[in-house]
């Protein structure tokens, strides 16, 4: 996307200071970007916008470089918004803010005062609502697509969609009333049925229209698009990619379960697991006699054979957890488990398409939202969004199960899993099955680099998990660095380059200083990475399904406000690969952890737990947490430290 990685030299204005009004880019995601050089003046920058929708001031910060503070104030149509107060330090401040709903010809303005001080400032200016001015409009029916559940519209749809793309700004319109199945290739090889890789300027508009994909085949992938919007469908798979089976019998010794599959499936398939990623089901063992919430074990499969009828099968267990992060934990102990407590029923992957592709992908992209959608179930990762180099907009998006009195699951792996991000990324008003999601439910993180190496103000890094990322480094950018353990911030410094030519996992980061104290064993941060201003509201989880709902959030700057989530864990940590949760807000929720009991923070910092409802749920504040507030909460039975 290089109108995104050029931003830097677009609309770049050098030190405002006399209050002009400027007027943004009509049909343009990034609008302003402002970098003020050193200065002990005021400034005051106003921004008029050409467009109604909603705003966020993101890559925003001020850095005191002597005296005593800077205020920075950022105001909508005259109303104060944001303040801020910054001395010097460590670390800037940031000042990340979204402003919504604006009309077109609002005013934003953001004024820095300072108060005998020396200072800088930089920020961006995002619009972050899909507009489709004068779009040519296409209607699916035109192109072959049928729609009448039957036919396999996959060819037609691909046709339509490289049509609207080709027209340079479009939508794209099915009929709400009809069901598109999409088959597309039938020997499991994966495909997208919007295939959106560079797509920019695009409505895809289906009224409410259900599509039936064929597994392991995606719904939609995003890959360096911008301007786009995909409203009103609801999906869902064809064979389903899992299948359940009352449990007949369990052999701990062999190693076997043995479950007979009801006539709403298919007769599934038997063999041997030949893919190389983990492949595993789910025992069911419900929380009271009939119930459909209870928890459960992962239990890896090797094979499945068939016994006296096609609907009677025997699943032949690993003695481990061959291929996951834990391939040597020993399954004798959950399949143990499963027999005395009695579990009622099990979750198989299809050996043939389950466990393989995702949903959706949203990676590399700006100024996307994904509306009124509603998705049945997942063959594997549901809606991955990655290194988003821009606005991301989630808006009643649900994962929730058709038929909660008989079926237990609806992704087999995790649900939102949002990594990365430059711009937070807002979701709300979406529900989810969370219980019956394998893993997370969702999950918003960062990954941390470990200080290898340091050569003036170079530093060597490489990944505490998985592959190097350089891509997301960029100059200019703020890169922090932490004592082992992230128990200390040693400093944090801009990024002047970045070298990626080694080929080994190490890359190299050269800083415009060197903070005090850097030596290797050091954690490193890309502070521009870190999903900062993301926000969930008025979102739900239910409890429906084989687990509760989990999360992980290795993240900063994120607010969850005005959501009810049953059966909920959240946890928020560093772990030996994340950021330290700094700065994470829990506001007017109301909470159940039926499981855990617990809301951990394990090093948080700066911290606000205020106004939620907490039914059975204590909070835990681990590891050097430091400068938590807790605030007019109920129902907390007690803090741990």
């Amino acid at each position: 996307m290089k109108a995104v990685l050029l931003l830097a030299g677009l609309f770049l204005l050098l030190s405002g200071g006399r209050g002009q009004v400027t007027l943004t880019k009509p049909s343009k995601t990034f609008v302003f970007a402002v970098e003020q050089a050193s200065t002990t003046k005021p400034h005051t920058w106003t921004h008029r916008v050409a467009e109604a929708g909603d705003y966020q001031l993101g890559m925003a910060w001020v850095e005191v470089l002597s005296g005593e503070e800077v205020e920075v104030i950022v105001r909508v149509g005259g109303k104060q918004v944001r303040s801020v107060k910054a001395r010097p330090g460590l670390a800037p401040q940031r000042l990340e803010t979204r402003i919504e709903g604006l009309a077109a010809g609002a005013e934003i303005t953001v004024t820095a005062v300072p108060r005998r001080a020396s200072y800088r400032l930089g920020y961006q200016l995002a619009f972050g609502t899909p507009t489709f001015p004068g779009a040519k409009v296409f209607h699916v029916r035109d192109f072959g697509a049928v729609g009448d559940g039957v036919t396999d519209d996959f060819a037609a749809i691909h046709k339509a969609v490289a049509t609207a793309r080709e027209a340079g700004g479009a939508i794209l319109r099915f009929d709400g009333s009809k069901t598109y199945r999409a088959i597309g290739l039938r020997d499991f090889t994966e495909e997208s049925l919007f295939e959106l890789k560079g797509a920019k300027d695009l409505k895809l508009e289906g009224g409410g229209a259900l599509v039936v994909l064929h597994p392991p085949d995606s719904f939609a992938q995003l890959d360096e698009a911008e301007n786009i919007q995909i409203d009103g469908f609801r999906i869902d798979y064809d064979p389903k990619p899992y299948y359940q089976g009352m449990i007949r019998k369990i052999d701990v010794e062999a190693l076997t379960v043995d479950i007979e599959v009801p006539e709403r499936y298919p007769v599934p398939e038997v063999g041997k697991n030949e893919f190389r990623a983990p492949f595993f089901g789910r025992s069911f063992i419900p929380d009271a006699l009939g119930a459909r919430t209870g928890h459960g074990d992962n239990l890896y499969i090797e094979k499945v054979t068939r016994l006296d009828s096609e609907r009677r099968l025997r699943l032949h267990i690993r003695e481990n957890a061959q291929n996951s992060d834990t391939p040597a934990s020993s399954m004798r102990p959950r399949v143990r488990y499963a027999a005395e407590k009695g579990a009622t029923e099990f979750v198989v992957p299809h050996v043939k398409y389950a466990h393989r592709g995702r949903v959706n992908l949203i990676t590399r992209s700006a100024r996307v939202t994904f509306s009124n959608l509603r998705y049945d179930c997942s063959p594997h990762f549901w809606l991955p969004i990655t290194h988003n180099t821009g606005p991301i907009t989630l808006r009643n998006v649900d994962l929730k199960m058709p038929h909660p009195e008989t079926e237990l699951f609806v992704s087999w792996r995790d649900g939102l899993h949002i990594k990365n991000g430059r711009w937070g990324v807002m979701i709300e008003g979406s529900d989810w099955d969370g219980a019956a999601t394998y893993d997370d439910s969702f999950a918003i993180y960062s990954r941390a680099q470990k200080l290898v190496g340091v050569s003036g103000t170079t530093l060597t890094l490489t990944p505490t998990f998985e592959s190097k990322e350089p891509f997301l480094w960029r100059k200019g950018d703020w890169a922090s660095v932490w004592s082992p353990g992230q128990r200390q911030l040693r400093g944090m410094a801009r990024v002047v380059g970045v070298d990626a030519t080694s080929t080994d996992q190490t890359f190299r980061v050269t800083l415009e200083s060197l903070p005090a104290a850097a030596a290797p064993d050091d954690i490193v941060l890309h502070e521009e990475s870190l999903n900062r201003g993301s926000v969930i509201r008025h979102c739900s989880t239910s409890d429906i399904g084989t687990d509760s709902s989990s999360t992980r959030f290795r993240c900063v700057d994120v607010k969850f406000e005005n959501n009810r989530f049953e059966d909920f864990h959240f946890w928020f940590h560093a772990g030996p690969n994340g950021p330290r949760p700094r700065e994470i807000v829990l506001e007017n929720n109301w909470v159940s952890d039926l499981r855990s009991g617990q809301i951990v923070f394990q090093q948080g910092l700066d911290c606000l737990v205020r106004g939620n409802q907490l039914v059975g749920v204590t909070l835990e504040f681990a590891d050097g947490s430091r400068n938590m507030r807790v605030e007019d909460n109920r129902g907390t039975e007690k803090k741990k430290t």
